[in-house]
């Protein structure tokens, strides 16, 4: 049971509670703390006459109970009764239609949540009314604590979105997809979550992905499991104090998790733990043997693209020739270009071609008067006509390779969006992508590179110069996306 609360103590509850009729305009709300038994019990509410059916508490095998486990991350709505048979009653019995619950986390743990009712005009609910209610909710657990209905427990930490294996850019290919494979994974039948870990040096990772939300001491046995595989592999992990953990719903059907099945990748230092929980016997912990094989997979094809990227390199520098200058524009622009398309959320082949376009694109160079054309400040038109035929020459060099989109992307990367470049004076969209990114990247690093035929400006100026031609020389929508990945 709860410990009784003084006046005091009610009427800021009451306060805070209220805020859900006059900044949400609900029009009913309880609010339930979970007690020594494993129920929540009623705290404090509003809006409920005496023939609605309002709980002195939410029992486990309450309908209401499962839903707010489930939910237990972020306010969640009910508006579809039929969605939920059981919960759908409960709100025909209460005389409402929509239901609101907003859960109360403090440090690791569940402790309670609010129930609310029935906006007033039958007006749904959006983010933004969602984000109000989480806000009311953290100024509530604030009031508990200071009045010692959840001392003892820790206080919520800053309101950040801890990294996961599933950021882009931050973890190679090959791990990407099998984040991406875990994920289509979990909602599979007989599993209950799982648990992928990633330790690449001191830092350690555990993504869950799970049917019902996972409680502290879950995730602990989950990930002592994974140290003692990991250890019996040889391989040593930071303690679990050390860990981060992420978790996000499967979708999947609500499972028992009474067992755990492990399987230990590495690669280049990195540790990949992935772990099955599902129910006694279930044949789900199978599907261990796909995961190996998606990751051997992958593992394939990043070895392939890192091979297609040397390769580059000698198409760029045939032989016994060195273009020092050459070579360094071409890593800065194919750089800058990879954290555009990245920043684009373009696909792993899209962003590859940008890459590769971003580092031969002016490959075609080698076959001219590379060292007196290439960095003239003032060229003569014969001068000017020659360095003009480099994406042709480029894009017909490049046609042999057979890579997919390479030779356009090369053959237009000094298009123009207002259709005065060269070398057919394309337009708009009928640029290729990839060409419009190059052709941004090229022009940045020309302005900023102490190592151009030009005198180098700041950052700023650059991004002045370029947000000019924004419309005329670059594609509008491309320009700010340059801005953001600089740094601007």
């Amino acid at each position: 049971m709860l410990p009784p609360l003084d006046p005091v103590a009610v009427r800021r509850i009451k306060e805070v509670l209220y805020r859900f009729m006059e900044e949400l305009q609900t029009t009913k709300a309880a609010l339930y703390l979970l007690g020594n038994r494993g129920a929540f019990e009623l705290v404090e509410s509003f809006g409920f006459g005496r023939r609605e059916a309002i709980h002195a508490e939410v029992s486990p095998d309450h309908p209401l109970h499962h839903w707010i486990r489930r939910h237990r991350t972020a306010p969640a709505v009910l508006a579809e009764a039929a969605s939920e048979t059981a919960l759908g009653e409960m709100l025909r019995l209460s005389g409402s239609s929509t239901l609101m619950t907003v859960p109360l986390i403090s440090g690791d743990n569940l402790v309670g949540f609010v129930d609310a009712r029935d906006r007033a005009g039958r007006k749904a609910y959006g983010p933004e009314e969602l984000k109000q209610a989480k806000r009311i909710a953290e100024t509530l657990l604030d009031v508990l604590r200071e009045v010692g209905l959840v001392s003892g427990l820790p206080a919520p930490a800053p309101e950040e979105v801890p990294p996961t294996p599933a950021r882009a850019g931050k973890f190679p290919p090959a791990l990407e997809k099998l984040v991406g494979f875990c994920g289509a994974l979990a909602p599979s039948e007989g599993v209950a979550a799982l648990g992928l870990t990633v330790a690449d040096g001191p830092t350690v990772r555990c993504l869950l992905i799970t049917s019902t939300p996972m409680e502290s001491t879950e995730r602990e046995a989950l990930a002592r499991h994974q140290l003692e595989v990991a250890s019996q592999a040889g391989v040593a992990l930071p303690p679990v104090e050390r860990w981060s953990f992420a978790e996000r719903p499967s979708l999947g059907r609500e499972v028992r998790r009474e067992e755990i099945r492990t399987l230990l990748l590495s690669r280049d230092g990195m540790a990949v733990v992935v772990s099955l929980l599902s129910p006694a016997g279930s044949a789900a912990t199978n599907l261990l043997a796909a995961v190996q094989g998606v990751w051997e997979l992958a593992q394939r094809e990043q070895v392939l693209r890192r091979s297609v990227r040397n390769m580059a390199r000698v198409l760029l520098e045939p032989g016994d020739l060195t273009f020092p200058h050459l070579r360094q524009h071409s890593q800065a622009v194919s750089e800058l270009a990879q954290k555009m398309a990245q920043e684009l959320g373009l696909g792993e082949d899209e962003e590859e071609l940008v890459t590769l376009a971003g580092y031969l694109h002016d490959v075609g160079m080698r076959e001219l008067d590379y060292q007196r054309v290439y960095r003239l400040e003032r060229p003569q038109e014969a001068d000017r006509r020659l360095y003009q035929r480099h994406p042709v020459v480029g894009a017909r060099i490049l046609e042999e390779t057979s890579y997919p989109g390479l030779a356009e992307a090369v053959r237009h990367h000094h298009e123009r969006w207002d259709g005065g470049g060269y070398p057919q004076r394309l337009a708009g969209t009928a640029i290729p992508l990839a060409s419009r990114i190059v052709h941004l990247a090229e022009v940045f690093d020309v302005l900023t590179s102490p190592g151009s035929y030009k005198r180098p400006v700041t950052r700023d100026q650059a991004l002045q110069t370029i947000e000019r031609e924004a419309g005329k020389q670059f594609d509008p929508n491309l320009v700010p996306v340059l801005a953001k990945v600089v740094g601007a």
